[in-house]
């Protein structure tokens, strides 16, 4: 290693970084990986401190169920709780909440094998 920094010490620290991020993304990799896998995680009763993204890995769903059945258009925001989106619209938590158990059960009837 000493070799390698007096002869390219740019390229050296360069390599070191790019290990140490490679590092980084490999662990949240395989946490999430364990994370979905354990089954207390999967069909978890939706609420509403939920976003829709975690709503749709946690209930095995294409993320255009959970966009269709909350109604979403892009704002460029970014990812919010049920509850928040609820407020910004003026309805009941739960109006949201049945839509995407509705939205979500039709669609594992029409999609049995997946």
């Amino acid at each position: 290693m000493r070799r390698l920094w007096r002869e390219a010490p740019f390229l050296t620290a360069g390599l070191t970084v790019a290990l140490l991020v490679a590092a980084v993304f490999a662990v949240r990799l395989v946490s999430g990986m364990l994370y979905w896998a354990d089954p207390r995680h999967q069909d978890m009763p939706i609420a509403a401190w939920m976003s829709p993204r975690f709503v749709a890995m946690s209930w095995d769903v294409p993320r255009e169920v959970v966009i269709e059945a909350l109604q979403m258009v892009p704002d460029g925001e970014g990812p919010r709780p049920l509850e928040r989106m609820a407020a910004e619209r003026g309805v009941p938590v739960q109006v949201l909440i049945d839509d995407l158990e509705a939205a979500i059960a039709a669609w594992r009837v029409a999609h049995p094998d997946e």
